[in-house]
């Protein structure tokens, strides 16, 4: 590959891939040539494309076409869509799976000895060039843009009867022919009209020329028409003259349009005014007998009102009266209820109460009796039992009566001014002038110890 600075050897695809340089020249318009690839892969970026910016490729020659594995040739082509492939064997034409004999897009398996020739385009290609100095009826030097459409129908007698080269030239001089006896056949001031005009004959003529190539021309059209500047700049002050003159036609017709319109607007506004003001008269007496009126239906209605606030007032008044009527008889009615009930229930309490005493009495003087019976009848029992079991329990009531006898020489011993002295100690303690105060004491002695016995013995009865 060459360097990246030189256009004719741009890499596409993989690395070893490109086209080679175009020698051929540049014409007018549009160019078709014939473009050598490197590899069968790079078709697609080289259709899509304008090699060196002026040429449109038709026909594609590669290389090389096998696909490799790593290093090694494959047998297996695959023949970009969109194109029409011509295989060869040593030079020969093999013939493929198409009408026209080509092969169709797809993987292939090929001998080592095919190889994929050519690749002519089946897309539309559009042939855009200008025909100068065309000369029209009256003589007058034109220029046309034209834009024309074609198709390769047949690969195989497009590459070998004509080629993509020699198909420019002849496209161009049949296009040349057709436009310029167009232009001799159309006057100036009407070869504006060709441009979008029908041309469907030319499109047969050409096809019936090309149709040996394999050619097909779908449309024919005339974009541009260029007539020399001086003749341009008269022939639109021409068609301008008659347009200025309407113009100022209708300038005038439109100045007195607006005077009438001044006029009728003002005549307008007169009548408007006139209307506006009867009708403002009008809406006045309207006004004035609606106020009238009104102030009549207001006074009438006050009238009315008052009346039916005096009737409601007096309405009011009965029924509140009535109602404090009702009220008072209600409320004597209510506290002579009251009053009755208040008696009956007072009375109905005193009898509740009454025997709810009485009945309590009766309870508690029945309890009594029972319980005293029950006392009698439990002394009774205690009676018998002691009775019965006095001798089992002699001496225990001893040595009772003897606690009882003890606790009540304890108590006596513990009063502050009793004193204990045996009979010795009264004897020898007492002196000759205290003989009798002697006698005294011992005496009050032996009457308490003769009381104290005849408790002791007392309490032993009872408890017997």
């Amino acid at each position: 590959p060459g360097s990246a600075a030189d256009p004719c050897r741009e890499t596409m695809g993989n690395s070893y891939s490109g086209y080679e340089p175009v020698y051929a020249s540049k014409k007018d318009g549009t160019t078709l040539i014939e473009v050598h690839l490197k590899h069968l892969q790079d078709a697609h970026g080289i259709v899509g494309l304008r090699p060196q910016g002026n040429f449109t490729p038709v026909v594609l020659s590669p290389q090389n076409s096998m696909i490799k594995c790593c290093i090694f040739p494959c047998f297996c082509v695959a023949i970009p869509s969109g194109f029409s492939a011509i295989v060869t064997k040593f030079g020969a034409v093999v013939n493929g799976d198409e009408e026209d004999e080509t092969w169709s897009p797809g993987c292939h398996c090929f001998s080592p000895l095919y190889s994929v020739d050519k690749l002519v385009s089946r897309q539309l290609i559009t042939f855009d060039t200008p025909i100068k100095d065309c000369k029209t009826a009256n003589f007058i030097t034109v220029n046309l843009d034209v834009m024309l459409q074609f198709e390769i129908i047949r690969a195989k007698d497009f590459v070998f009867k004509i080629g993509a080269e020699k198909f420019d030239d002849y496209l161009r001089a049949s296009q040349d022919e057709a436009l310029r006896t167009l232009a001799n056949q159309t006057e100036l001031k009407h070869i504006f009209d060709l441009c979008g005009q029908n041309t469907d004959h030319i499109v047969q003529e050409m096809n019936a020329k090309f149709d040996q190539y394999g050619v097909k021309v779908h449309n024919f059209t005339v974009k541009n028409v260029r007539i020399p500047q001086e003749m341009a700049a008269d022939a639109e002050e021409k068609t301008l003259f008659d347009s200025k003159t309407t113009r100022d036609h209708m300038k005038q017709k439109f100045d007195r349009q607006r005077v009438q319109i001044d006029e009728a607007k003002k005549k307008l506004k007169e009548e408007c005014d006139n209307h506006g003001m009867a009708a403002e008269q009008q809406a006045e007496v309207v006004k004035n007998q609606a106020m009238k009126e009104t102030a009549e239906v207001v006074s009438r209605t006050s009238r009315d009102i008052q009346e039916l606030e005096a009737n409601r007032d007096n309405d009011i008044l009965a029924v509140v009266s009535t109602a404090e009527l009702q009220d008072s008889k209600q409320k004597a009615q209510i506290l002579a209820l009251e009053r009755e009930m208040n008696s009956k229930t007072q009375a109905e309490c005193a009898r509740i109460r009454a025997e709810a005493q009485a009945y309590a009495k009766q309870q508690e003087t029945d309890a009594k009796i029972e319980v005293a019976q029950k006392m009698a009848n439990g002394k009774q029992a205690l009676s018998l039992a002691e009775g019965e079991s006095s001798e089992a329990f002699a001496l225990r009531r001893a040595h009772q009566a003897e606690l009882k006898r003890l606790d009540i020489l304890q108590e006596v011993t513990l009063k502050p001014l009793t004193k204990i002295a045996t009979s010795q100690e009264n004897t020898v303690g007492l002196n000759a002038d205290n003989m009798a105060v002697t006698q005294v004491a011992q005496q009050g002695l032996e009457a308490l110890r003769a009381k104290f016995a005849e408790v002791t013995a007392t309490s032993l009865h009872k408890l017997e």
